[in-house]
Order: structure tokens, then sequence, then C-alpha cells
């Protein structure tokens, strides 16, 4: 696009070819928006990427160059890296993206439409059944291990980034998708975020990530405990008044034990502990979520550190007796 045009508004065609129809929603990062897709004659999502202090109806100018701005620098960095991302994962229940336009003085994104709204939008209508929602637990669980097996964390997963798409055939039915990989962690790739900023929802986040210990993926699995959560309990309940006193509630205050889940809560209360080390690992996670999907009462998990020590067998050999001096009378 050449320097002054105008960007996000409704007609205008990106790249000569993806014509803005309807915004779909905005967030810290961009807005999305339903476009058509002229070559191939179908509708697609198509995601304006921007920094939160930027007015998408805003003149682009010679200092918008990316190349003159270090945060313009970054920001196109951490698109490209969602786009590598994405392209790196093939899952029914990840988004697919379709295509990047590295349009100045910030890129669009062209992904799959998912045609339904997203878990966030579905629960302002109310809480989940606890059985509902850990299908789609298990939905989302699988997407992470398909992206953990790749080397990428997701490291923002929220209702939010979880569109529901409509089944085929079955009216009111819907299936989740995984979206929003912008600020994914790709093992061996270098960190694009300033030193102390915290990229992210800290309502969501783990307390070890929020601690700068985030290298292994099961912050990912805390952060959908926390979804699923806010999913049957209708509320999340580290969420303050602030940023600040919401980071500081999720590395001191323990997640208060679920009253609505039913046969979520001990699947919520054995996800949701401080110590990664004795959560259940996406294995059995995925047992504990179908048993409560299928109606039957989740296996009780059993953490690594609290199991019970292994009693000798009879017939193994007693202990040898330490033998000490033999004492000496005074």
């Amino acid at each position: 696009m050449a320097g002054g045009s105008r960007r996000g508004y409704r007609g205008h065609v990106v790249d000569g070819r993806f014509e803005l129809l309807e915004q779909l929603g905005a967030g810290g990062m961009g807005t999305v928006w339903r476009a058509r897709d002229t070559a191939l004659d179908r509708d697609v999502a198509l995601k304006e990427v921007r920094p939160p202090a930027a007015d998408p109806g805003a003149a682009a100018t010679e200092a918008d160059d990316p190349d003159e701005s270090e945060g313009s620098r970054a920001l196109r960095e951490r698109v490209l890296r969602e786009a590598r991302a994405l392209a790196r994962l093939s899952h029914p229940h990840v988004v697919t993206i379709h295509h990047i336009v590295d349009e100045r003085p910030y890129p669009w994104l062209v992904m799959e439409l998912v045609r339904g709204p997203s878990l966030e939008q579905r629960l302002a209508e109310g809480p989940l059944a606890p059985p509902e929602a850990a299908r789609l637990g298990r939905q989302v669980l699988a997407a992470l291990v398909t992206a953990h097996a790749a080397g990428i964390q997701h490291r923002d997963v929220k209702p939010g980034n979880i569109l529901l798409r409509e089944r085929t055939g079955e009216p009111g039915g819907f299936d989740a998708v995984l979206t929003d990989f912008g600020i994914a962690g790709v093992q061996g790739s270098t960190s694009v975020t300033a030193t102390g900023e915290f990229v992210g929802s800290p309502e969501y986040t783990a307390p070890e990530r929020i601690r700068g210990d985030d290298e292994a993926p099961s912050g990912d699995l805390w952060s959908l405990g926390l979804t699923l959560y806010v999913c049957t309990e209708g509320r999340n309940p580290m969420r303050r008044a602030t940023s600040l006193a919401t980071i500081a509630a999720v590395l001191d205050d323990p997640v208060p034990p679920p009253a609505r889940s039913g046969g979520l809560g001990p699947v919520l209360q054995a996800l949701l502990v401080e110590d990664p080390a004795v959560r259940p690992g996406p294995a059995e996670l995925d047992r504990m979520l179908a048993d409560v999907a299928e109606g039957r009462a989740p296996a009780a998990h059993l953490p690594t550190q609290h199991a019970l020590p292994v009693r000798p067998s009879p017939t193994a050999p007693p202990p040898p007796v330490r033998v000490g001096p033999p004492c000496r009378r005074r």
C-alpha cells in the first residue's frame, strides 16, 4: 500500500485481493476482519496486526517505516513468528493460516474463517455444563499436545483465543479451534519482547511463567485449567482490579476450590496447583477429561511427589543391622 493510504475499513482491498467485509473482533494486537478472497472466491479471516497504541484509521507515514522503529521491527518479528508457528501445525483444532501480507507499516495474516463465536462470547451467555467443558477441553489439549511436540508453546490460552467451529449437520454443536499464537514461544527462537515486558493475560498465566521459568509446556496446561474453571464456575478467581494485583494473586493466592464444576472439580484442583511437577501430565489429563465428558467420575490423581512409600516385599532380606562398638564400663 502506498504511504498515506488508510488501512482497516470496510471495502478496503488488501494486497489487491482481500476485500474487507465485516469486523469480527479487536484485541491488544490488532483487529480481525471477515474478508473476501477475490482470487479464490472464498471468505477468510484477515488479522490486521498493529500495536495497542496505533490508530487503525491513521495514515501511514514515513515515521511508521519498520526500518525506523525498533518497536515496529519487534512487532513484525512477532507476527512472522506467529505465521511460522501456525504453518508448522496441521491439526483439526488449530486454526489454519493461509498467507501473510507483508504490508507497511504492519503486516496482515490471512487465516481460516472459523464460522462460530469465540468461547469468550459463548460464556457471556452463561457457564457450560461440566461434560461439555471437558469435551472442549480435550480438543484444546489435543491442539496443545501437537504444538508442544513441534516445539511450540502457546503462552496465551484463554477463552478469547478459542474459537467454536460449527459442526456440519449438527445445529448448535461446536468444536474448539485454538488460535492466536502471536506470543508463542518457539524453541530456538529469539525473544522479541523487551526486558520486563509482560505479554499475555496474567489472570490465565501459570505462576512459573510469571516468575520467568517458562521453558516447560506445562504452563499451557495451567492456562487450559483456568479456562475450564471459568467455563463452569462463571468467573476467573485470579482476576483483580489491576494487572499488578492480578499478577500478585497468581503468585501468592491458591486457586479456590470450584463449587459448580461437578465431576470436573477434582480435575481442576489437581491441575491448578503451584508446583508443575505434581500436576497431571497431558496423557493423564486427557483420561480425566474423557471421564468427565462421558459422565464418569475421573480417576483420582496421585502426584508423584505425594505417592505412598513403597513397602518392602515379605520375601526380601531384612535390612542390615548396624553394630556399634561395645560400650565401656567406667
